[in-house]
């Protein structure tokens, strides 16, 4: 009997996918063999060789599987294969549940949807849905790139995949790491969630809060974080990466540093261009040199550093409303350019420096730094000096060029050449309670030089037939007492709040009072602390300063 039983089973299975049950609801399934036996009063059916079983439009390929009648589950041993629409799984076991039409597949899973497979030991699977889902770790490759992660779903009719914990994209050019991330398998698009870092493979690292990166063409856009190139830091609210390009620009509170010189650049949006050498910030910009024992600050409509592999050709340029800050000295100019490698400032179109209570200007100014001190200031046509003395008479030096030299920031000697004119008070101080004016002289010659004492006027000497005039105080006239060319310009001595803080109106909305204003930098501050008497003293304010 037993053996009569054994035949008509075998010949059963033979059938092509004998249906047990409902149709299109029940497993269905053949094999070489199939035995029948019970276990824990279950019928469960153990087939064992070619073993072929489907649910509608899967099918499904073991060595052995039990088939567990009244659930309507199969587990599957050996040579594991799901073959449902253009997606092939492959695995060495699988507990397939055929009411909620889901899979777990253990063990070597390798999971195939055109031109991706993915990797994991744990895999479950919804026929229905086609969504795949690992755990314990996972690795997918498609023809761009590979990516790993703790966590994955894939969504192959959308051709769509999430990843989560621990992700790790790796590109042809560079490396994504993320806590989450949305990657279309069409556009080859990421979109990360949260903490973002990608590592090129020059060694530039970008640092964000998420964003969208365009694998195939080496592009993102990022939100909150910093670009690490081998020469600089740039941070942004928002991040664009360039990387085939080598172009990386951000947008929002702006900063830009430079990592040899000690520079940072501030402003509203900002790019690097490394095939162009070249960094560019604008609106609301600024430019930060720290030095050994403060901070020197340029302000303008734009600021654009440029990189080279000479020290001496590193500089940077700002242009339109340049206006300039360090404790000892101030300026303002159309345009300016900073040389890093010798401290040195160019200041074009109508520049004028103020230094203690001198006003200094010419057609170019050259201004030259060393040693964190002002050593020399060299104006190019056009020079026009003029001191406040300590009763507020305006001393007036001018010229063709002039060159004035310093010492501790404090004005020591000015040469002037060529066409020089020379006005300066006679003063009285005599009396210790009252200083008086004795008289004014007025001298014309073609070369003179001018020494200082204490930030006053000590002595002239006069150069080339000298043509001078003392004139007493009651024979002075307003005339007589200016220079041509005279322009005391006081009010437009910038502040240190008007180069650095970005104290600058919005657009009142409908229905406000005043328009909101922005709040300065937090990481700037005015710090003097460590510097010498001599140095503290100049911090006072200087004559005809505006309030």
């Amino acid at each position: 009997m037993r053996k009569i039983t054994r035949v008509i089973f075998f010949s059963l299975i033979l059938l092509p996918l004998l249906s047990i049950g409902q149709k299109n609801e029940r497993i269905q399934y053949k094999a070489d063999e199939l035995f029948e036996f019970r276990e824990k009063g279950k019928k469960i059916r153990k087939l064992t060789g070619n073993v072929v079983f489907a649910q509608e439009g899967t099918t499904m390929y073991c060595d052995s599987s039990l088939y567990y009648v009244r659930d309507n589950l199969m587990e599957a041993f050996g040579h594991v294969k799901i073959v449902d629409d253009s997606t092939v799984i492959t695995s060495n076991t699988l507990v397939y549940d055929g009411k909620r039409k889901t899979a777990k597949l253990r063990d070597q899973v390798v999971y195939t949807h055109g031109e991706q497979q993915l990797f994991t030991d744990f895999l479950d699977y919804n026929t229905d849905t086609e969504v795949a889902n690992y755990f314990n770790g996972g690795q997918l490759k498609d023809s761009t790139n590979t990516l790993s992660s703790e966590i994955g779903y894939l969504y192959s009719k959308e051709d769509y995949s999430q990843f989560r914990k621990d992700v790790i994209l790796v590109a042809p050019d560079y490396t994504l790491k993320s806590d989450t991330l949305n990657y279309d398998t069409n556009t080859k698009v990421a979109v990360t969630i949260g903490r973002t870092e990608i590592t090129n493979e020059d060694g530039s690292v970008l640092h964000a809060k998420g964003g969208e990166f365009r694998t195939e063409e080496d592009q993102s856009d990022f939100v909150g974080g910093n670009i690490e190139t081998e020469d600089y830091y740039l941070e942004g609210d928002e991040l664009f990466f360039d990387d085939l390009n080598q172009y990386y620009k951000a947008i929002g509170n702006v900063k830009l540093r430079a990592k040899e010189d000690d520079v940072i650049l501030y402003g509203d949006e900002g790019f690097t261009d490394k095939n162009k050498e070249i960094s560019k910030v604008f609106g609301h910009a600024f430019m930060e040199r720290i030095l050994d024992r403060d901070t020197f600050y340029v302000s303008a409509d734009t600021l654009v550093s440029i990189e080279s592999e000479y020290d001496s050709a590193k500089r940077v340029l700002a242009y339109y409303n340049v206006k300039l800050w360090r404790y000892n000295l101030q300026g303002i100019a159309d345009s300016a350019s900073y040389f890093l490698s010798d401290s040195t400032i160019f200041m074009y179109n109508d520049p004028v420096i103020w230094n203690l209570d001198n006003q200094i200007e010419g057609d170019t100014i050259t201004i030259e730094i060393s040693n964190d001190q002002i050593k020399t200031m060299t104006l190019l046509q056009n020079s026009f000096l003029i001191g406040i003395d300590t009763i507020n008479n305006y001393n007036q030096v001018k010229g063709r060029t002039m060159k004035a030299s310093f010492i501790d920031g404090i004005i020591n000697k000015i040469d002037v050449n060529g066409n020089g004119e020379a006005l300066y008070y006679v003063l009285d101080e005599s009396d210790p309670n009252e200083t008086t004016t004795m008289g004014m002289n007025r001298i014309l010659c073609s070369d003179l030089t001018m020494r200082f004492v204490d930030e006053e006027l000590n002595n002239i000497s006069f150069y080339k037939k000298p043509e001078a005039k003392f004139i007493p105080p009651h024979e002075l006239t307003a005339d007589m007492q200016r220079l041509k060319g005279f322009l005391w310009r006081g009010d437009t001595r910038p502040t240190f709040e008007e180069v650095v803080y970005l104290n600058v109106a919005t657009e009142t909305t409908e229905g406000s009072e005043e328009p909101e204003k922005q709040k300065p930098i937090p990481s700037i501050k005015l710090d003097l602390e460590g510097l010498p008497d001599n140095e503290r003293k100049l911090l006072k304010k200087p004559k005809g300063q505006k309030e």
